[in-house]
């Protein structure tokens, strides 16, 4: 099967959310099946093409499409990357972003109104670009090149399948492109903010140039919406059957994105994640990023336990000096005669969704009512947020640490070190994070919402609900009480744990079910 794979982000070439890993280890995973799978990913200022191989810079004839009344020129470049053949796409605005999604510092020193942190503010014209031109890119495929499936991933590419599909009903055309090429449509996340929606037809109309007749089939109130106008030419999948059901069924947030979906009688099948074990293997500190190597599958935690010495003498004290980009809040201490405390830790993007309301409030409980627990935060976001956590490492010094920013390593060591990870996030589509502790032997606590539920409550970690404050305090209080009286009593649980997540959510068993969906689209009529 010829597979082209579309993403704005990419593990290890140019990267900002989970999306990344998605594409890459799907990418990869076919192609290890046999399949052909093609990438196609902007050229950023910010893309890495350290790795890639027999890079060019000028390939492919240039082809022409139409935004917000312009025709722009787009040139595409080559290489390839583990059997995975990768087409960029390069455009002068591309080529000005030093970041996939959002303005950096840099940026906002070269030019104040491009405010760190915040999204570029050409978006969704930077979309339709590149939308149209892996269109185009197809248009000019001989026949034994155009793909079976084009999967589209997220809504930043959503809009491939439409403009594809205007293209084929515009005329008659013979192309085999239009012909057999048939397109999945992933959502990786439904809530607000998440859509690259358009705020009105005419905004939608002028930067697209689709008639507003077609258009006005993806309207939720007065946005145009992506995935909506997906649905009637493509397969739509997500990264969890809870969240496929969530999102229909109107249990998580989603700007009334799922409302209508569900309306239209749209269907969306859901298919978890996998993770790459082999890029997180305790047992190899080269793959791990860790300082010393251990092996939980097998209840060989010595290392584990190192990793946690080795964070609080070079990170947790007053002193550490840290990497670049990364700020700390606080420090780590234990009391001398102290028994080893609970450690407990959060990494993850600090924004509403996460519930970092639910964990400052839980922490706050926990120390204030000496608990013997030290808590560390890893993760950046809404400002304030990062300052109430900074605030709470000031209030319980000592026991509560904050690394604002992102250090793989750092990240890495943070979670290999503690004893539980919590994840109390209002809605969760899928969720890596949970994977990675397993991993490491860190147990989730998580709330049951989404791709959390892949969690087997008391046999891989433990689920609750409502996601309340209080109800998180009645799941930790217990087992804060229970691992400090019996530090070897949940011994079992990590070890299954690591086990379950190795082999049943490896990719290659993950791509199998795409390759399902994959089989089912090329048997429709769009």
């Amino acid at each position: 099967m010829n597979v082209w794979l579309v993403s704005r982000e990419y593990a290890g070439i140019a990267e900002a959310g989970g999306v990344k890993n998605v594409a890459r280890s799907l990418s990869e995973s076919l192609a290890r099946k046999g399949h052909s799978v093609t990438l196609f990913i902007p050229l950023y200022a910010c893309t890495d093409i350290d790795t890639v191989q027999h890079f060019e810079c000028i390939w492919h004839e240039p082809v022409f499409v139409n935004c917000a009344g312009k025709n722009v020129t787009v040139t595409f470049c080559h290489g390839s990357l583990n059997g995975v053949s990768i087409v960029f796409v390069s455009q002068r605005q591309f080529a000005e972003k030093k970041a996939v999604y959002v303005y950096t510092q840099e940026e906002e020193k070269l030019n104040p109104q491009n405010r760190h942190g915040t999204g570029h503010r050409d978006a969704l014209e930077l979309n339709v670009i590149f939308q149209k031109a892996v269109v185009e890119y197809g248009d000019t495929c001989a026949a034994e090149e155009a793909p079976d499936i084009i999967h589209c991933q997220d809504a930043t590419s959503a809009l491939v399948p439409v403009f594809l599909n205007f293209k084929k009903q515009l005329s008659p055309l013979s192309r085999e492109f239009y012909q057999k090429t048939k397109c999945v449509v992933t959502i990786h996340n439904a809530g607000p903010g998440y859509h690259h929606n358009f705020d009105s037809l005419q905004t939608a109309s002028n930067l697209t140039a689709l008639p507003v007749s077609l258009l006005e089939k993806g309207l939720v109130g007065q946005s145009v919406e992506p995935f909506l106008l997906a649905s009637d030419c493509a397969i739509l999948t997500t990264v969890s059957p809870q969240y496929a059901e969530e999102i229909l069924s109107s249990k998580t947030e989603t700007a009334g994105l799922g409302e209508a979906l569900s309306k239209k009688g749209s269907k969306i099948r859901g298919i978890t994640n996998g993770i790459d074990f082999d890029n997180y293997d305790p047992r190899d500190t080269s793959k791990s990023h860790l300082p010393f190597a251990f092996f939980p599958e097998r209840k060989e935690l010595e290392g584990k336990y190192k990793c946690r010495s080795f964070l609080l003498e070079n990170y947790g004290r007053e002193d550490s000096v840290l990497m670049p980009g990364v700020q700390k809040f606080g420090c780590l201490e234990l009391s001398q005669g102290e028994d080893q405390p609970v450690f407990i830790v959060y990494h993850g993007r600090l924004v509403r969704q996460k519930g970092i309301s639910v964990l400052i409030e839980v922490s706050r409980h926990l120390l204030q009512n000496n608990f013997p627990v030290r808590i560390v935060c890893v993760g950046q976001g809404e400002g304030e947020l990062e300052d109430s956590l900074a605030t709470l490492s000031r209030e319980f010094r000592g026991r509560f640490l904050y690394f604002k920013g992102y250090d793989r390593s750092l990240a890495r060591l943070c979670t290999a070190s503690a004893d539980f990870s919590l994840f109390p996030s209002f809605f969760e589509p899928c969720g890596l994070e949970d994977f990675i502790s397993q991993i490491y032997g860190t147990i989730p606590v998580a709330n049951a919402t989404g791709g959390l539920c892949k969690i087997l409550d008391e046999e891989t970690g433990f689920l609750f609900s409502p996601c309340t404050p209080q109800k998180l305090i009645e799941i930790l209080e217990p087992l804060i009480r229970i691992k400090t009286a019996a530090p070897d009593i949940f011994l079992p649980m990590i070890a299954f744990a690591a086990q379950h997540t190795r082999t049943v959510y490896n990719w290659d068993r993950v791509a199998s079910s795409y390759e399902k969906i994959y089989e089912e689209a090329m048997t429709l009529s769009c």
